[in-house]
């Protein structure tokens, strides 16, 4: 938690004055830090990483329809609705799963925070995976050197990694995000003055 706040404090020194939007893998303490330094900042646990753990605790002959229902869930039109199938979905597996049902009701008041951005750009930023499969395409890249010299030289190897990788990033383009983005800043009422220093993690 303190190396975390720690990084997020980097940020903010490095300029980034205020972020929009969070996604995490639901890390104990990381709602917290984020509040503390970026109080304005919106908090969403990944979808995907909450549907994986919903599923790896139930048993085998349930997980194809609580994965029916959960995945009704998170596609719902609109908050009040997903709010609606989510309470539904606790109603009937509470007694089967309590302990598993409490958990994800201590996570509610977070979980459809997605639902608040333009529906065209949800399914782009309600999921961390894409850094999840960074980090594993850097972890398999250093293996394959075997051992390095100096920690320095494991650092300037990932680094000519992570440029590689930007670029190659770089060159994507997210489907009409340009006019989802403006429509989210216009609905929230963010100003030219601020937007420069603003990002979505």
């Amino acid at each position: 938690m303190l190396i975390t706040g720690g990084k997020f404090c980097d940020i903010r020194e490095r300029g980034v004055k205020q972020i929009h939007f969070i996604v995490s893998d639901g890390l104990s303490g990381m709602k917290n830090v984020i509040t503390e330094i970026y109080p304005h900042a919106k908090y969403q646990p990944c979808v995907v990483h909450v549907m994986r753990n919903i599923l790896a605790r139930v048993r085998v002959q349930h997980r194809n329809i609580i994965a029916t229902e959960i995945k009704e869930v998170f596609h719902a039109k609109d908050k009040q609705e997903a709010e609606q199938l989510f309470m539904k979905f606790i109603q009937k597996w509470k007694n089967i799963y309590p302990n598993l049902m409490n958990n994800l009701l201590t996570i509610r008041e977070n979980i459809f925070t997605y639902m608040e951005l333009p529906e065209g750009i949800r399914s782009m930023v309600y999921t961390n995976n894409a850094l999840e499969r960074l980090f594993k395409e850097l972890k398999r890249r250093l293996k394959t050197m075997e051992m390095c010299q100096s920690e320095a030289s494991a650092e300037k190897y990932l680094y000519l990694l992570l440029r590689y990788q930007n670029e190659k990033f770089l060159k994507r383009k997210l489907k009409n995000w340009e006019y989802y983005f403006q429509l989210y800043r216009e609905q929230h009422s963010y100003t030219k003055e601020n937007i420069h220093s603003e990002v979505i993690l």
